[in-house]
């Protein structure tokens, strides 16, 4: 019961944080037709939520994915898969703290008439180190994924018991 809570905490902690950077992602081509003004109420106005829900999700997708490592560790694969999962989602903080924090209290601290002539490239680097979290948390899901189908086929000893059971009925 441990293995599928922790299995199943960390795919919907990757999923969470896959959709949530997917969208900035997504965000990007529109958002690059916005001047500078129009850019900085959408970046003040709708982003709120995301870092929040966002950072729980990563923080314990680590956690759920390094003990599922540990719990898996004789099993080679599954150790491996989950060990690549755990990594993601450090790379998804360590790009948060690195990248999109000190960004965001910059751009925080930004009015339309305070607004830096070099405001693109914030813009781009913002949308840079999304683009490196979707990554992460896309790879962090598949190997979750993996990692679980691989363990939900029955194994041959199982599969005859239960043909056993239903030729007896």
């Amino acid at each position: 019961m441990v293995l599928k809570t922790l299995r199943f905490i960390g795919i919907l902690c990757a999923a969470l944080a896959m959709g949530l950077t997917i969208t900035h992602d997504l965000e990007i081509s529109g958002m690059q037709t916005l001047d500078g003004a129009e850019w900085l109420k959408v970046q003040h106005t709708f982003y709120g939520g995301f870092a929040v829900l966002g950072g729980i999700a990563e923080v314990v997708g680590l956690i759920s994915t390094a003990l599922l490592a540990f719990t898996l560790r004789k099993q080679r694969t599954d150790l491996t898969l989950n060990v690549v999962a755990a990594l993601c989602f450090a790379g998804m903080l360590i790009s948060f703290a690195l990248g999109n924090n000190p960004l965001n209290q910059q751009i925080a601290q930004w009015t339309a008439d305070t607004l830096p002539a070099n405001w693109s490239a914030a813009r781009d680097a913002w949308d840079g180190f999304h683009a490196i979290s979707s990554g992460l948390a896309t790879v962090a899901f598949v190997a979750l994924l993996i990692s679980t189908l691989r363990d939900s086929s029955t194994p041959y000893a199982n599969r005859r018991a239960i043909a056993g059971i239903y030729q007896s009925l």
